[in-house]
């Protein structure tokens, strides 16, 4: 897990540092650095057997294409050299790359070890992202290889989702926080079906596979009691069932040590969905996932908030950070940390943080 990040000339921040938790929200206005935080540790996570032989960082790569070097030189720095220092299982790596203006590779300047590598390599290897530009519903999905059919892999944009599903369905889920339910569905395609009736009450995917043509159809249909509907294809059927799919499949099937950083995974569901999707993230970090998401719903938060006061996370577990520019100090981007207790409450409320409802109300009262 990681347990904090440092940003030094990165982007938007000359210097950043964030203390994480285990289910983490990252919020605030378009443009204040939430993203930025997901790439410092993606770019670690695909440069991962470089930056372990002191090779360069790349920009270009698995999870993340940040352009060049002047694209990430944060536009008033003192000095040519980016810094990113992680704490893996209290465990610290600290990187100084050289600046490149005009090239994707960041040559290592500098690195320093702080306890176990191996928590670090590790740890990199149970990242799994999915972007906010997942896929979207189509006719026919591809199947991949027989190396992505036998790991746990669902692609940046979520496109291997479905293979994993079909493939992998029947296997037990590995973390019981996220199980709901009957009792004796304990698989991970049951979990996903018994999550996606949560989120969109009534609907359950079909999965059916051509193997000589490596393709797999995607349908749905809807259960009411005990009576079905007809299947439909997913370009037929609500759009954002599709597109949140991915991240129920890599929410449900993850396991105790895994970290998934997720992009909006609100996109295109409506608000009781969002705040089933924030009860499932809660879930998986009460047994031992670390999720690290950027979102602007407050349903998610909600979510989230609920399972809090139910009792089903710690709040010690949770980790909420506002990113903001600062007027008293030239607009520098900044974050602040909302705490939140048993109870589900906040001890802050920041101005842009979640208000916009109120602020509505104000106007329409």
């Amino acid at each position: 897990m990681i347990n904090k990040l440092i940003l030094k000339n990165f982007k938007c921040f000359e210097e950043l540092e964030v203390n994480f938790s285990t289910v983490n929200v990252l919020t605030g206005l378009n443009g204040m650095g939430k993203s930025t935080v997901i790439q410092s540790i993606l770019l670690l996570g695909q440069s991962q057997k470089n930056i372990i032989s002191n090779e360069p960082l790349f920009l270009k790569g698995k999870y993340a294409d940040l352009g060049v070097g002047q694209d990430i030189l944060y536009e008033k720095a003192e000095e040519d050299e980016i810094g990113i220092d992680i704490w893996v299982d209290d465990n610290e790596e600290k990187f100084k790359f050289e600046y490149r203006p005009e090239e994707d590779i960041l040559p290592l300047k500098n690195a320093e070890l702080h306890g176990d590598r191996e928590s670090f390599e590790q740890w990199i290897d149970r990242i799994f992202y999915l972007s906010a530009y997942r896929i979207e519903p189509q006719f026919l999905y591809r199947i991949e290889n027989e190396k992505e059919l036998s790991e746990r892999y669902f692609g940046k944009d979520g496109e291997f989702a479905i293979q994993y599903l079909q493939f992998h369905g029947s296997e037990d889920i590995g973390n019981k926080a996220v199980m709901i339910g009957d009792a004796g569905k304990i698989t991970i395609a049951d979990q996903v079906k018994a999550w996606l009736d949560m989120i969109s009450p009534g609907v359950a995917p079909v999965i059916s596979v051509n193997m000589s043509s490596r393709t797999a159809e995607l349908k749905y249909e809807y259960i009411e009691g005990r009576e079905k509907t007809n299947s439909y294809k997913s370009v037929n059927v609500g759009f954002g069932i599709t597109y949140v799919l991915p991240v129920v499949v890599a929410l449900v099937s993850a396991q105790k040590g895994d970290m998934i950083l997720l992009e909006n995974p609100e996109a295109h569901i409506h608000p009781r969905g969002q705040r089933m999707l924030g009860e499932l993230i809660a879930a998986a970090g009460a047994g031992g996932v670390q999720v690290i998401l950027e979102t602007h719903s407050d349903h998610v938060l909600n979510g989230i908030r609920v399972a809090v006061k139910k009792g089903k996370l710690d709040p010690k577990e949770t980790g909420l950070f506002f990113f903001y520019k600062d007027k008293e100090e030239s607009y520098k981007h900044k974050v602040l940390c909302p705490v939140l207790d048993r109870n589900g409450r906040l001890d802050e409320w920041p101005e842009g943080f979640f208000d916009e409802w109120d602020n509505a109300l104000l106007e329409l009262l």
